[in-house]
């Protein structure tokens, strides 16, 4: 994949390559960034859908006409400097139900060959490990069956059910990780319990409500945002924040953005990076 974007911010003209476009972004953390990096990456349309309801399905997933190929790469470059995945029970419930649209990344796809090298040159593990945000508790213990060669977590509130935490914890060996005196995982005090794990770079993969307790509670550091230069309506639709006002206003400053003429075919997308 040789093809080039367009730079339109902050060295405005300028070609560059698609391919490793965001790969190493994360090698040098922001000076005095010593607890873990928190980002995330979302693609929309021009509206702000994320998700469409699937048809034949009880789930919403990307629509097709927004996801594409060039998008997915920079996607999972983004997996592969991580230590850490941050998802939600839901997705563990619809891969119970063959109903995901892909495993978890970094993918086994030959096309990501290169990036699975690029971990173990950079003397990271093979896969990051995974923390599931969950309230509920709800996760098909054959779901996780798949992924017994990382460490996994579950994120929660000091409220969830003491006998499915033990459950998870001595049948399924997942380890608990509390956040928050209630139900719900409350994200403040996030950084800190990662970082007493080791944890440096962490990538938020799940959906626009987890996305929400990041940002209310502090926990987010930049956000990769692909904007596919279409429309697509609808009344029932996710967008990739979802949950109470914020209040006061969530700052992401514009760090770079690009244009890809390529994709999505006949309209394209913008490539646009925030935050620190």
């Amino acid at each position: 994949m040789q093809d080039t974007v367009l730079e339109l911010y902050p060295e405005s003209g300028q070609q560059r390559k698609l391919k490793n476009l965001y790969l190493g972004e994360l090698n040098e953390l922001p000076h005095g960034h010593d607890s873990p990096f928190i980002y995330s990456n979302f693609i929309a349309s021009l509206d702000g859908r994320i998700a469409l309801p699937a048809e034949h399905r009880h789930t919403h997933q990307v629509p097709p006409d927004i996801a594409n190929a060039r998008d997915w790469r920079l996607f999972q470059e983004l997996a592969a400097q991580a230590d850490l995945l941050i998802t939600s029970a839901r997705y563990f419930r619809q891969a119970a139900d063959a109903e995901t649209q892909a495993e978890l990344p970094v993918g086994m796809s030959t096309d990501f060959d290169d990036l699975r090298a690029w971990r173990l040159e950079k003397g990271l593990s093979a896969q990051p490990d995974i923390a599931i945000f969950s309230a509920s508790l709800d996760i098909p213990a054959a779901s996780l069956d798949y992924y017994r060669d990382r460490r996994l977590f579950v994120v929660t509130g000091r409220k969830a059910d003491p006998l499915k935490l033990r459950r998870l914890s001595n049948d399924h060996r997942v380890e608990i990780i509390m956040c928050g005196d209630e139900l719900r995982v409350d994200a403040a005090p996030l950084r800190g319990k990662l970082a007493q794990l080791g944890y440096r770079r962490v990538y938020a993969i799940a959906g626009p409500s987890v996305f929400h307790t990041l940002v209310s509670g502090q926990a987010l550091d930049r956000l990769y945002h692909t904007t596919a230069h279409c429309l697509l309506g609808g009344t029932e639709f996710d967008t990739f924040v979802w949950g109470q006002h914020l209040t006061p206003a969530n700052i992401l400053p514009l760090r770079a953005m690009y244009l890809d003429t390529l994709s999505p075919p006949d309209c394209g997308q913008t490539l646009a990076v925030y935050g620190r």
